[in-house]
C-alpha cells in the first residue's frame, strides 16, 4: 500500500525510538541491570533514549508537514475535477491518493504517540486526560518553528529532559509543549505564546507575581480596550488549564477542566496477563506459511495472515461463521484510527513486522465469542448482563466518545459485591489491541468493582 520511500522513513523513526539508546552507549550491556549500575550509566542511557527520540521527532515533524501540504493541494484538486465533471476514474485516482496520505499521517502520530506513552509511563488514565476530542492540528497552521525553537533549547539545556511538540501527536490536546524530567518523575505542559499583545501580558503577569498587587493590576487592565481584556482573559485560561492538567499529572489530585470537580486518581496497579508473545509468534509464522490461527483462553480467535500476495485473510469469516462466532471482526491496525488507543509500535513485533502490518501485508483479525467469555466472567463470581435494546438507546442517548459498548445492540453490566459497571469501548481495546487475556480481564474487572467499594 505505500511506497518504499515512506516505509524506510518509517524504518528510520522507529530505530531512533526503540533501538537508538541502547545501540550508542559507550558501554557494553548484558541486562538492563548494566544501565542502573552507576548514576551516570544512567544519565547516559536517559540522553541517547531522548537524543534518538529528538531525532524521530523531527522526521516526523518533516514528513507531516510534507503531506499536510500534498494533501491540501490534492483536496483543491478533487474540487476542481468535481465541479468540472472530469473523469470518473481520474477523481477516483486522486481520492485513493488522499487516502493513503491520511493512512500515512495517523501512523506518524502514532509514532509520536509512541514516544509520549512512553514518556508518560504508559498511564491510560494520563493519555485520557489529556485526549479533549478535538480534530487534530493542522502543524503547518501552528507555530510550529517557535515550538521546535523552545524544543531545542530545552534538550541543549538538560537532555535528562524530553520536550515533545503535542501538535504532533493523536491526544494530546493540552499545552504546546510536553516535557518530562526523567530523573525529577513529573510531567509539564508549557503553553507558548507568540506577538506583541501576549508579551504585554506576560509581563503584566510577570510584574503581579512579583509584587502581589492587585490594585495595580486593576489598572493596568482596566486602561486597555476590551480586546486586550479578553486577550487576558483567554490566556489565564488556557495557562490554568495547562497547570490544572499537570496537577493531577503528577500528583494525582486536581480539578477537572471540564467539570470543575476535584479528582483523584487511584494508584492502585493490577498487572493483567497478555497474548502480545503469541501474536508475536504467529507473525513470525506467516513468513513460511501463509496464514497462523489461534484460540485464546477458549473465547478469543485469532487469525494472521501473509496478504503479500493473495488475499488469504478473507477465510476468517468462514472460521467465524463455522465456530458460531457473531462478534464484529477486528483488524488490529484499525486502532490506527483511535487516537487514545495504545500504539501498534509499543508491541514486541519485529520493525519489519510492524512496517508489513501498517502496509497491510500482514493482517491480524481477531473476533470474541461473547457468550464464552461471559461463561468465564461468571466463574469468577462475576453477574452478567444484557440491557435490553431500549434501555441501551435511552443511555447512549449522548456523544459518540460516551456512548456504550453495544453486542448487537445492547449494553453490557457487569456486578460484583453489589457494585455493577457498564463496558465500554476501552475494555475491548485493552483485548484486542492490547492483547490482554479475555480470562485477565475478568480479574481485571473483578478487581475494579471490589476497589470501587473502597472509594465509594
Amino acid at each position: 500500500m505505500l511506497d518504499s520511500n515512506f516505509n524506510k522513513e518509517l524504518k528510520s523513526i522507529m530505530n531512533y525510538i526503540l533501538n537508538y539508546g541502547i545501540n550508542n552507549l559507550s558501554y557494553k550491556i548484558n541486562t538492563y541491570k548494566d544501565i542502573s549500575k552507576t548514576d551516570d550509566n544512567k544519565t547516559e542511557f536517559i540522553s541517547k533514549v531522548h537524543l534518538g527520540y529528538m531525532k524521530a521527532q523531527n522526521l516526523i515533524v518533516q514528513n507531516l508537514l510534507l503531506l499536510g501540504n500534498k494533501r491540501v493541494r490534492i483536496k483543491k484538486q478533487i474540487k476542481v475535477y468535481r465541479r468540472e465533471r472530469a473523469d470518473k476514474a481520474l477523481i477516483q485516482k486522486y481520492e485513493n491518493d488522499l487516502q493513503i496520505i491520511i493512512h500515512k499521517e495517523k501512523i506518524l502520530r502514532k509514532l509520536a504517540d509512541t514516544i509520549a506513552w512512553t514518556v508518560l509511563g504508559n498511564d491510560i488514565t494520563v493519555v485520557r486526560r489529556l485526549y479533549k476530542h478535538i480534530p487534530p492540528v493542522e502543524i503547518f497552521n501552528s507555530n510550529l518553528n517557535h515550538d521546535l525553537e523552545v524544543v531545542g533549547k530545552i534538550f541543549e539545556e538538560d537532555n535528562t529532559h524530553f520536550p515533545l511538540v503535542t501538535d504532533i501527536t493523536s491526544f494530546i490536546q493540552v499545552g504546546d509543549i510536553l516535557v518530562k524530567d526523567y530523573f525529577g518523575h513529573s510531567a509539564q505542559l508549557i503553553e507558548l505564546k507568540e506577538g506583541s499583545v501576549n508579551e504585554e501580558i506576560e509581563e503584566i503577569i510577570n510584574d503581579y507575581f512579583t509584587n502581589r498587587c492587585d490594585r495595580k493590576l486593576y489598572y493596568e487592565l482596566s486602561e486597555k480596550d476590551t480586546k486586550f481584556q479578553k486577550q487576558f482573559e483567554r490566556y489565564i485560561k488556557q495557562q490554568q488549564k495547562g497547570l490544572n492538567t499537570t496537577e493531577i499529572i503528577n500528583s494525582g489530585k486536581g480539578k477537572d477542566d471540564v467539570t470543575g470537580l476535584n479528582i483523584r486518581t487511584v494508584n492502585d496497579v493490577f498487572y493483567t496477563q497478555h497474548f502480545d508473545t503469541v501474536i508475536k509468534k504467529m507473525l513470525e509464522e506467516v513468513n513460511k506459511k501463509n496464514y497462523s490461527i489461534r484460540t485464546i483462553d477458549d473465547c478469543l480467535i485469532v487469525g494472521v495472515y501473509n496478504t503479500s500476495k493473495i488475499p488469504i485473510y478473507r477465510g476468517f469469516e468462514a472460521w467465524k461463521q463455522s465456530v458460531e462466532v457473531d462478534f464484529p471482526t477486528i483488524n488490529l491496525v484499525q486502532f490506527l484510527d483511535s487516537p487514545v488507543a495504545h500504539p501498534i509500535f509499543l508491541h514486541p513485533f519485529s520493525i519489519d513486522d510492524k512496517i508489513k502490518l501498517v502496509n497491510g501485508d500482514k493482517m491480524v483479525l481477531m473476533s470474541l465469542d461473547v457468550r464464552k467469555w461471559f461463561e468465564i466472567l461468571e466463574s469468577k463470581d462475576l453477574e452478567v448482563k444484557l440491557l435490553t435494546k431500549k434501555q441501551t438507546a435511552r443511555m447512549n442517548t449522548v456523544p459518540d466518545h460516551s456512548k456504550a459498548f453495544e453486542y448487537n445492540g445492547q449494553a453490557i453490566e457487569v456486578k460484583f459485591g453489589g457494585i455493577s459497571q457498564i463496558l465500554f469501548d476501552g475494555i475491548f481495546e485493552r483485548m484486542f489491541n492490547q492483547f490482554v487475556r479475555p480470562s485477565s480481564m475478568g480479574d481485571y474487572l473483578k478487581q475494579g468493582l471490589s476497589s470501587a467499594k473502597t472509594y465509594l
